[in-house]
């Protein structure tokens, strides 16, 4: 009985299918699936196997089974952001051997296991933020992972950190913590780590920083080599001695992110960086409110190189119009503006600086003050209206400001000797004068997004890349000799510029323009081009172009942005269609050839039924119809119009022995008979198929004087052809030679007819059988029909 249940059992699971499982095909020729957002509630199943890339974020995958990824063998990068997932199975990576990249962030796990990692060895980044586990450690989660360069790992919920945790990277690029609510940090933790280049650290909780747990934490990860993120914090002056150790260990970069305080707890903090090996400092997404009431501490910074300000708001900042002195940013970028090489000022609220001030950047190399709110008339005395500043400046960057004038704009450069790169992009200059004083160095230019309408010889000569996008240009035809990198996209542009204009160009980008086509002609002008980006929806998908694009320019250059950026707009019938998927009927690509194949057809079949035709004696037949419809319309002539006793049908060449032999024997005879000749009867005027066919019908018979030439007469044909309704009746076929069948055409099937089934008289070679001949032919003619 057991045995027996036990194969009911059996038979019963290999009976029922499993459930299916959800498909996802939304994946391109490159084996990169996006199958986000789609409300799987599980692992769905990939329309290939080959796939390297799997997001699957934003879903409501709640497990990862054993088998869910079992095919997918040469997964790179697997993305399950955003799920609820909330358990794993020990084995459910196991054949992922070839993961690069794993992302497990905002889902509902609360524990990890290091069977999860244990076969990812080739992982490169992992991220577990966002997720419900309250402890970390206990075992080596990333013992096998000695190629991991990213690690992101915490959450609101984490309460412990022990020892033994971080075992396994030898150097990570960049390490993410999040703690929040971390009550208990075992000290050396993170030190495991051998190496670290950026460190995030987020663990300002709801309540008062835990003094003791911050400075544990931030001492095992501050080092020399290391940038140290501060992020997410709430702070008061009387909070900030947890950081001190940061500067004590020698960290020599250091940023601040989405900082919230007052003036006098980051004036405080920034006392605390006196004498420190600080190279780089810097502030990003933060806010400050008050006004600073503690008195200011000077620090000294022997190495600091770099301040960095990006998206600094400062709640009276109409107090600080510009950067004088007594407020935070005076302190650290005047204090300091010849030591600096790079100054960073972003989306700030920036928006003027004495010239005196900017005297004092003797070093500056790099300086970035985009997204503020300079304007044409602040800029020039920012820059001492060019007269000598900024000497060994080398990059700027004042895009997104407020500037209006090129020509005031240009001037400002021409005492910056080293000057490389400059971006004034996202302005509003719309037009530029004929003429620019640049200096020789400048080799990059970003006009980028600036409403140009067209462009002068204002441009440098000098430059290697020069960015256009995003202008209202229409032509480009400016000889910029040197130029390697050319950006033109999102323009006006109908057809690539001038190639030869460019003699070292290498790159194009020339995208989202209402291109219609290019040719081969046109990509050869650019003799060194290697890279080409102009994917658009408005192509002209002509048998040229779509030819040409299939088949030779991958031969001349690179398409960065792929082939499925390119899109018909027209023929209707294409429109929305991928270039490299057009198809395009032999009419549409080849019409003069094709329209002389159809004129070459069209005659072979017009010729070749003239050959049928003649062949099959069509044209006889037809004559023949309309000689019995003739004959048919034609009313049947009375006895009393009868007044020949036969017409007389015969070729010219044989009229000798008609007009000689038969003509004197017939009408001397006696009674005589009357016959009728065409040469001597027929009316003169008439045509002669009337008067042959009157003749006819006045006829009681008809003589026909067969010979070769009889034959091949046309004129003889038309009387046969006439008389073929009543040849069994009324026609004498009289042969003056022999006629073998072969000479008879075909389609006189009835006189052959009456040729092997009937009678007919022969003309005697021998002169005692003739008199026979006359006898026999007189009495025929006097038999009555």
């Amino acid at each position: 009985m057991f045995v027996l249940l036990t194969l009911l059992t059996l038979s019963w699971g290999w009976c029922v299918s499993p459930h299916p499982r959800p498909k996802c095909d939304r994946c391109n020729e490159n084996f990169v699936c996006d199958c986000t957002s789609l409300n799987l509630q599980e692992v769905p199943a990939i329309s290939t196997t080959s796939v390297i890339s799997l997001d699957l974020s934003f879903n409501e995958i709640k497990t990862i089974g054993q088998d869910d990824f079992f095919e997918y063998s040469n997964l790179h990068v697997l993305i399950l952001r955003g799920n609820m997932i909330s358990s794993i199975a020990e084995q459910g990576f196991l054949t992922l051997r070839k993961l690069e990249v794993l992302d497990l962030s905002d889902n509902q796990l609360n524990g990890l296991s290091e069977m999860w990692f244990k076969s990812l060895s080739s992982l490169h980044h992992l991220n577990l933020l966002g997720n419900e586990y309250k402890t970390f450690g206990g075992k080596s989660l990333f013992r096998s992972m000695t190629q991991l360069s990213t690690l992101m790992v915490g959450n609101g919920f984490l309460a412990s950190v022990s020892k033994d945790s971080f075992i396994g990277p030898n150097h990570l690029q960049s390490f993410v913590f999040h703690g929040s609510n971390l009550q208990n940090y075992q000290p050396g933790s993170f030190s495991q780590i051998n190496s670290i280049d950026e460190v995030t650290v987020s663990i300002n909780g709801p309540f008062q920083i835990n003094t003791s747990l911050t400075t544990d934490i931030l001492r095992d990860l501050s080092r020399p080599e290391t940038k140290i993120i501060l992020s997410d914090l709430r702070i008061s002056w009387q909070q900030l001695k947890p950081f001190q150790v940061i500067f004590q260990k020698g960290v020599k970069n250091f940023l601040l992110r989405n900082l919230s305080c007052n003036m006098d707890t980051i004036s405080e903090l920034f006392a605390m960086t006196h004498m420190s090996e600080l190279t780089s400092i810097g502030l990003e997404d933060s806010e400050f409110n008050g006004e600073p009431t503690l008195s200011m501490e000077f620090p000294e910074l022997p190495h600091i190189r770099e301040i960095y300000i990006k998206n600094v708001q400062i709640e009276k900042f109409y107090i600080f119009p510009a950067l004088i002195c007594g407020n935070f940013l005076c302190l650290p970028v005047l204090r300091f503006a010849s030591q600096l090489k790079r100054l960073i000022i972003i989306d700030s609220n920036y928006f003027a600086m004495p010239c005196f001030q900017s005297l004092l950047f003797i070093s500056l190399e790099y300086l970035d003050i985009s997204r503020n709110q300079f304007s044409d008339l602040t800029v020039p005395e920012a820059f001492c209206h060019g007269q000598w500043t900024l000497l060994n400046l080398v990059t700027f960057n004042v895009s997104s400001n407020y500037l209006k004038s090129f020509d005031t704009l240009s001037q400002l450069f021409k005492g910056m000797k080293k000057l490389a790169a400059l971006d004034v992009s996202l302005n509003v200059f719309r037009t530029m004068p004929l003429i620019c004083v640049w200096p020789q160095s400048l080799r990059y230019l970003n006009l980028s997004s600036c409403q140009l309408r067209g462009v002068t010889s204002c441009l440098p000569q000098t430059l290697h890349i020069l960015d256009l996008s995003y202008n209202d240009l229409m032509v480009f035809n400016q000889n910029i000799s040197d130029l390697t990198e050319l950006h033109l996209s999102g323009n006006r542009f109908k057809t690539l510029p001038e190639g030869k204009l460019f003699d070292w160009l290498e790159v194009l980008y020339i995208k989202s323009n209402p291109f219609i086509s290019f040719s081969q002609n046109q990509m050869r002008n650019f003799g060194g081009l290697r890279i080409l980006e102009a994917g658009t929806d408005t192509y002209v998908c002509s048998c040229e172009f779509v030819n040409f694009f299939n088949h030779e320019l991958g031969h001349l250059v690179s398409l960065k942005d792929g082939r499925q950026a390119y899109i018909c707009s027209s023929p209707f019938a294409l429109r929305g269609t991928k270039v490299s998927d057009a198809q395009l009927s032999v009419f549409e690509c080849h019409a003069a050839l094709a329209f002389s194949a159809l004129c070459v057809f069209v005659l072979v079949v017009v010729i070749g039924a003239m050959v049928m035709c003649h062949k099959l004696h069509m044209i006889w037949y037809v004559r023949m119809t309309w000689a019995w419809l003739q004959a048919k319309r034609r009313p049947v002539a009375r006895k009393d119009q009868v007044c020949y006793d036969a017409f007389v049908s015969y070729s010219e060449s044989d009229a000798e022995w008609v007009e000689e032999l038969l003509v004197p024997e017939l009408e001397g005879a006696q009674p005589p008979f009357r016959l009728c000749l065409h040469k001597r009867d027929f009316l003169p005027g008439g045509w002669i198929a009337d008067s042959i066919m009157a003749a006819m019908e006045k006829s009681h018979k008809i003589l026909f004087i067969v010979t070769q030439h009889f034959v091949q007469s046309d004129w003889c044909r038309l009387e046969l052809e006439y008389s073929h309704f009543r040849l069994f009746d009324a026609g004498i076929l009289i042969l003056l030679e022999p006629i073998p069948d072969s000479t008879i055409p075909k389609r006189f099937c009835k006189l052959r007819k009456v040729m092997n089934s009937r009678t007919y008289l022969e003309w005697p070679e021998e002169d005692n059988e003739r008199s026979r001949f006359w006898q026999s032919l007189k009495d025929t003619l006097h038999m009555t029909e």
